[in-house]
Order: C-alpha cells, then sequence, then structure tokens
C-alpha cells in the first residue's frame, strides 16, 4: 500500500512492537516525523490507564495498584512474565479506545504493549507490524543508559540488586516470548544486540513496512 493509500483510510496503522532497550521508540518516531503520520507511544498512556482500570475489565491492572515495589520486583520472574503478559492482554483496548479517537490519518502505534497476538487479528497484511527485541546482552548493557528513572525504581526496593536481576531476567524472557508469539504467527521480528547503529535498523524496519502494505 502506497503512502497515498495510507492517507486515504481513516483507519490505517503502523504498529512496532517488541520489548525494552530495542530502539523501537526511537525507530516509530523517526518514521512518523518522516513521512508525517501520527504517533502513539503506549507507554505514555500507561499511568492514565492503570488509574482508570476497572475490577471487571482490568483486574490484573487494578490488583498491581497496590503492590508495593518489592511485592512486584521481587517475584518469581515466572510469575512476573505472565503478569506482564496478562497485563498487556488488559490494556489493548484501551490502546485501541485511544487509536479511535486519533485525527491522524495514519498512526504509527509502537510499545511494549503492542502483543502480537493482539495485533494480529487487526491487520491485512504481515508488513504492517514488526516486531523489535534485544538479545539480553545488548539489554542489560543498555538498561542503565535510559535516564535516572532506573535508579529511581530500583531505590524503592529493599534489595536493589535483586531487583535488578529479576528486572533484567523478567525483560529478556519477555522479549523472548515476543518473539516466539510474533514467529508462530508469521508476523517479523528484528533482533537488535548492538552489532548495527539505530540507522542500520530503521533502515530494516522501514524496508518491511514498505509496499505492498506499509511505507511507500
Amino acid at each position: 500500500m502506497s503512502i497515498a493509500r495510507l492517507n486515504a483510510s481513516p483507519t490505517a496503522r503502523l504498529w512496532i512492537g517488541g520489548s525494552p532497550c530495542s530502539g523501537k521508540s526511537t525507530i516509530a518516531s523517526r518514521l512518523s516525523s518522516r513521512y508525517g503520520f501520527g504517533l502513539y507511544h503506549c507507554d505514555e498512556h500507561w499511568d492514565r490507564h492503570l488509574a482508570s482500570a476497572s475490577a471487571v475489565a482490568q483486574p490484573r491492572m487494578c490488583r498491581l495498584r497496590g503492590m508495593s515495589a518489592d511485592e512486584i520486583w521481587l517475584r518469581p520472574v515466572d510469575d512476573q512474565v505472565e503478569d506482564e503478559l496478562a497485563l498487556y492482554q488488559e490494556q489493548f483496548p484501551m490502546i485501541l479506545s485511544d487509536l479511535a479517537g486519533s485525527v491522524d490519518r495514519v498512526v504509527v502505534a509502537e510499545g511494549a504493549a503492542l502483543l502480537p497476538e493482539c495485533v494480529a487479528p487487526l491487520i491485512t497484511d504481515p508488513r504492517q507490524a514488526v516486531w523489535i527485541v534485544p538479545t539480553e546482552a545488548f539489554q542489560r548493557r543498555t538498561y542503565r543508559t535510559r535516564g535516572p528513572w532506573v535508579e529511581q525504581v530500583l531505590s524503592r526496593c529493599s534489595d536493589p540488586a535483586e531487583c535488578w536481576e529479576r528486572w533484567m531476567a523478567r525483560d529478556a524472557a519477555f522479549a523472548l516470548r515476543v518473539a516466539e508469539q510474533a514467529n508462530t504467527l508469521g508476523l517479523r521480528v528484528i533482533w537488535v544486540d548492538g552489532s548495527r547503529g539505530i540507522d542500520a535498523i530503521l533502515a530494516e524496519t522501514q524496508s518491511w513496512l514498505s509496499s505492498p502494505s506499509g511505507l511507500a
């Protein structure tokens, strides 16, 4: 699909999912700027969605609101991964509601919350979506460069070192689960290991999203 055809559609979406530290936010922002598309970062809406979650529609999100930092981060890693997947499944209808109200004819939606199993029913061609995930080694090297909020999260736990290890293990396992979902559904996965710069990952992403159903 060409840009002209995308712009003619009132509901055109390009989806960039994945896991933290993969560069997906930067890539989505650059594509949005380059083509004049709208941009939706799921993370920017998480706090609002969490605050408005209902016990009926989003029970896990409601439970999360009452958990301490230790209860969140010092649980077994497998429990954290399963909870993260379930939380994003609960959030996804809220994301779709936001996107339905967009005034942009074409929107690039980006975020870890865009699980392949949630997005797959909404696309008509695999080239409308891509999942970008980091290797665990690259994730660990990159995470602490993401700003002071990382240390702020760790400082809320009684054991910051253990919190860090479980956090990293959770995100690495989450990346694998996302990649497995996408592969099972025949959707595109791009792995990031630090051997290529962000421009190369951007070029690969743009190439994948090119015609017939993405960018021209």
